[in-house]
């Protein structure tokens, strides 16, 4: 008898808990980086620019990772429900 593994369940569980981990990071160095008055606060304009592009650029990528983990979830979910 062959064993059918199913790498679904953990890669999605993989892929939500990097989505859930790259969007805190990001969030909680955009809060340490806030000042007194609320905004943000930068030493240059140069390290403003770089920071928020790629602070974007890897958002995006989290909240891809999240959607994709939580999309093979569900697909797996619906796999075994019975008809």
């Amino acid at each position: 008898m062959e064993k059918h593994h199913s790498y679904t369940v953990p890669c999605g569980l993989l892929l939500v808990a990097l989505g859930l981990l790259i969007r805190y990071h990001i969030g909680r160095r955009r809060f340490n980086r806030r000042g007194i008055g609320g905004l943000q606060q930068f030493p240059t304009y140069g390290r403003f620019i770089f920071t928020v592009i790629a602070e974007r650029i890897i958002h995006f990528i989290g909240t891809i990772a999240l959607l994709a983990g939580l999309f093979l979830l569900a697909i797996t979910g619906f796999n075994h429900l019975k008809f």
